[in-house]
């Protein structure tokens, strides 16, 4: 199966701040076709076009998860285990979201660097299923931690100066009805927790790779926060999930964005009560082809009446076509040597489409935008994203475009048109037309 697990690294922001790449609002993994032959150990395929998660018919909730024996870095193993349950319970607090947490205990053993290899290839062996991982080491839901040099994080082909640490749910399973994960891990490396200001990133880091871990992709809301200094309303309604760690006290709290792609994933009953979405599609000039891998951003409408800037707190995001396949009929990948994705829907009228959730009652915007060009691979928002690492750009004549009630291809690229969304219903057929694209693209093509 081709999958790339999620890395955090350490780079610098322009305005100096430290900042640590991570691994939308969408899901980390949507099923392919039923009886992929990509599959492991036999499994016969997965619901296509659902959602990777955990369910409790497998894996009753609670989830149980297992802390290393050793230290994390210069934090004791005792300080560790309190940061780890203090980043699950940041999301089992969401009020619309059904999932909970709890400690079950140690690993088998301290993982170091001369055992981290066999305990990762542990949890990838599939074929112990529904057993532990092989070892005795690893567990179910593994949290690893790596000494102040970084040693397992060298051991398992990471720079230790720069990956601050990563996070994979190996062996996805099907049932039929669900698709769903069966084992989790994450490792956080050591070399970063010296100072409260590294453990208070440190802890940013620990909520968005469970994040990972329970299923959720990443998101691409504020991005201009990654080139200048951020105001307070966009660092409150930066995602935890964002790729780059801006600020660690704000990302440290799931934002609007991140409480919708969790509570998609894990609804409470009053999830879909409480709060409205709104669908379509985003399509090139035409308005017929649809267009893959661009990022729909809702922002509810700013109110006067406050101080606050609304636009830039409650926003929600989702990439176009994110339950689509990456590269299926796309002419440009698969490249030789390279297997099929089996992840993601062939079902063409999922192209282009986009479902943004967990919208709290009152008027929004739609605005469509390029992802950021260092938002690939390991650090991809989307389908498309997150597999070869394309640079993308808007084509046609607009940097971003919002949807209006006059929506055409010759339309001003900032006419808008704000939407009302109520509790509980749905706004359906708001479909965004780029503009000035040219001739008809490809079905499947993400740029020009």
């Amino acid at each position: 199966m081709t999958r790339a697990r999620a890395a955090l690294l350490l780079t610098l922001l322009p305005f100096a701040l430290a900042a640590i790449v991570l691994r939308a609002e969408g899901p980390l993994y949507v099923g392919g076709p039923p009886q992929s032959a990509d599959f492991p150990n036999g499994n016969p395929g997965s619901v296509e076009g659902q959602a990777y998660r955990w369910v409790t018919t497998h894996t009753p909730f609670p989830l149980t998860y297992w802390t290393d024996q050793g230290s994390l870095g210069a934090l004791s193993k005792s300080s560790a285990d309190t940061l780890v349950s203090q980043a699950f319970q940041a999301w089992q607090d969401i009020p619309t979201a059904n999932i909970s947490f709890t400690k079950a205990g140690d690993l088998g053993a301290d993982v170091t660097a001369s055992n981290a290899l066999a305990v990762q290839n542990a949890l990838y062996d599939c074929s112990t299923l529904p057993g532990n991982p092989a070892g005795g080491i690893a567990k179910p839901r593994t949290i690893i931690y790596d000494d102040a040099a970084g040693s397992i994080m060298t051991e398992l082909g990471e720079d230790p100066n720069s990956t601050l640490g990563f996070a994979d749910t190996p062996c996805l399973e099907s049932d039929g009805t669900y698709n769903f994960f069966t084992r989790g891990y994450a490792v956080l490396n050591g070399k970063f927790a010296d100072t409260p200001s590294d453990q208070l990133n440190l802890k940013a880091v620990m909520i968005h790779e469970f994040g990972h871990m329970i299923g959720l992709d990443h998101s691409q809301i504020n991005v201009d926060c990654l080139n200048s200094p951020c105001s307070d309303d966009e660092l409150a309604g930066l995602p935890t999930m964002f790729p780059i760690l801006v600020d660690g006290a704000a990302m440290s709290t799931p934002a609007t964005d991140d409480i919708a792609g969790l509570s998609e994933l894990y609804p409470d009953p009053s999830f879909n009560t409480t709060t409205g979405r709104i669908t379509g599609h985003v399509f090139f000039s035409d308005g017929e082809t649809p267009a893959q891998g661009y990022n729909v951003v809702v922002r509810q409408v700013d109110n006067p009446a406050t101080m606050q800037d609304e636009s830039e707190i409650i926003a929600v995001s989702n990439s176009s076509g994110a339950l689509f396949t990456s590269d299926e009929g796309n002419v440009l990948v698969p490249v030789p040597g390279v297997t099929p994705n089996p992840f993601g829907s062939h079902d063409t009228t999922l192209i282009g489409t986009f479902d943004i959730p967990g919208l709290p009652p009152g008027d929004y915007t739609v605005e469509v935008e390029a992802l950021d060009s260092t938002f690939v691979s390991g650090s991809g928002v989307g389908p498309i994203g997150s597999f070869l690492g394309f640079e993308f750009a808007m084509p046609g004549s607009c940097t971003t475009e919002f949807w209006n009630n006059a929506e055409s291809a010759t339309d001003l690229c900032d006419a808008s048109t704000p939407i009302m969304v109520g509790a509980g219903t749905t706004v359906s057929h708001v479909d965004i037309i780029l503009n000035g694209t040219g001739p008809r693209y490809d079905a499947y093509e993400d740029v020009p």
